[in-house]
């Protein structure tokens, strides 16, 4: 059913579970895992916040991702990881289009509220414009 699943992978406690079931459904099904981890491309949303350099910045986000490796490598689950600046919505669901996966793994909640007040929840949005199947876990 399914072969190629999107992971979209924040660091959150939901995004944790997220990676679970997806996980879940990859060993089942014998599927590919695409992690997705957009990230901003500048701290200076946040007021007060220490400058960092972009490479800074990178690093960071891919070290969130690569806390992933076990969950899937345990499994025998092959993975891939798309990290980038970038709007999460947007580059959730173009990889998603480009690389036709099946189904798009996202937990409900990655944001604080300030956060989803401004941008709009990333996950509606996902299941909104998606292509595929979505799987929005609590």
């Amino acid at each position: 059913m399914y072969h190629h699943i999107l992971l979209s992978y924040d660091g959150s406690d939901h995004a944790k579970k997220a990676a679970e079931r997806a996980a879940e459904l990859a060993s089942a099904f014998g599927a590919h895992v695409t992690i997705v981890t957009a990230y901003p491309t500048s701290p200076s949303f946040i007021i007060g916040a220490k400058d960092i350099s972009d490479e800074e910045m990178r690093a960071y986000w891919v070290a969130k991702a690569d806390e992933l490796d076990d969950v899937f490598t345990s499994r025998n689950i092959s993975i891939h990881k798309v990290v980038k600046a970038a709007d999460p919505k947007n580059l959730i669901l173009d990889t998603a289009e480009e690389l036709e996966v099946d189904a798009i793994v996202i937990g409900s909640r990655g944001l604080s509220n300030y956060a989803r007040f401004m941008l709009g929840g990333v996950s509606q949005s996902v299941t909104q414009h998606a292509h595929c199947d979505v799987i929005v876990v609590k």
